[in-house]
């Protein structure tokens, strides 16, 4: 019963340690004349993994070029091409389906 207890404790912890862990891309990495930063509050993020997600999903909106969540902060950092046609609702929209509250748009 014993073994059986610490089997099961090893494995929460890593799915824990695997659903949790952070990959710090860095947006600014980008060419800055080239693409327009976005910046959203998002509400709800508790832990380093539950950016991964809301990033996934942002990231497949058209033009959208990158999604960079900040659980911290709780905020996201959206990049688009310069002059792209993105529409926050679609934004918001992305947030609500990953689970997580959406604020304002802060830049």
């Amino acid at each position: 019963m014993t073994r059986y207890k610490v089997s099961v404790a090893v494995f929460f912890v890593l799915i824990a340690t695997i659903g949790c862990s952070s990959t710090n891309s860095d947006v600014s990495a980008l060419p800055s004349g080239e693409y327009e930063t976005r910046v959203y509050e998002v509400f709800g993020m508790g832990c380093p993994g539950c950016h991964g997600g809301v990033e996934k999903l942002i990231a497949k909106i058209p033009d959208v070029e990158k999604a960079e969540a900040n659980w911290q902060d709780k905020q996201v950092a959206v990049v688009i091409p310069a002059g792209a046609q993105l529409d926050d609702e679609q934004v918001w929209d992305a947030v609500r389906r990953s689970n997580f509250t959406p604020g304002e748009r802060i830049k």
